[in-house]
């Protein structure tokens, strides 16, 4: 515990002094994983039922596909993609439309997730590795926690969580 609290220091420490080189892929990942993680926690999927978290995952696979532009945010990039799949769910008869709102919900929290790692390192959004490394980091550490018993809790960024949950609860 001592290592996170120490880690999530720096990274405030870098926030605050400003990035004048872009960090490595590597920061980018796990500070990414992190982040994901405090957003699957966030938006509460323990109880949630089995179809809508596969309907929320697959769906987050195939964003993740999808690099934003430079100058443009995650939630941006994927909303349409995000609203077009649901409804292709819905049409289908694969959920229904009330859970198709909570896809959605979760999928605009997990995009906002991935935004706040690059208001702490704007420059990173310049780099298309850096951009990927990002996503990468960010969908293992979402997915890692969608399927866990309620309680059980993996080391995620708490910043991240108490934004997030409130975005999320706000939806």
């Amino acid at each position: 515990m001592k290592k996170f609290f120490s880690i999530l220091a720096m990274a405030c420490a870098i926030m605050i002094a400003g990035c004048k080189t872009p960090p490595s892929e590597d920061t980018i990942r796990k500070t990414a994983e992190s982040v994901g993680r405090a957003a699957g926690y966030a938006v509460e999927l323990s109880k949630t039922k089995t179809e809508v978290k596969d309907a929320i995952l697959n769906i987050l696979d195939t964003a993740a596909k999808v690099v934003p532009d430079t100058d443009q945010t995650f939630i941006a990039a994927w909303k349409p993609l995000i609203d077009e799949e649901v409804a292709k769910l819905i049409t289908d008869g694969k959920i229904k439309e009330s859970d198709g709102t909570l896809v959605k919900s979760v999928l605009y929290v997990a995009c906002d997730g991935i935004d706040i790692l690059f208001t702490r390192y704007p420059k990173a959004r310049e780099y298309k590795n850096l951009v990927s490394a990002a996503t990468e980091g960010f969908v293992a550490g979402f997915k890692s926690v969608v399927h866990l018993a309620a309680g059980v809790k993996l080391e995620y960024d708490e910043e991240a969580y108490r934004t997030l949950s409130k975005k999320f609860k706000n939806r």
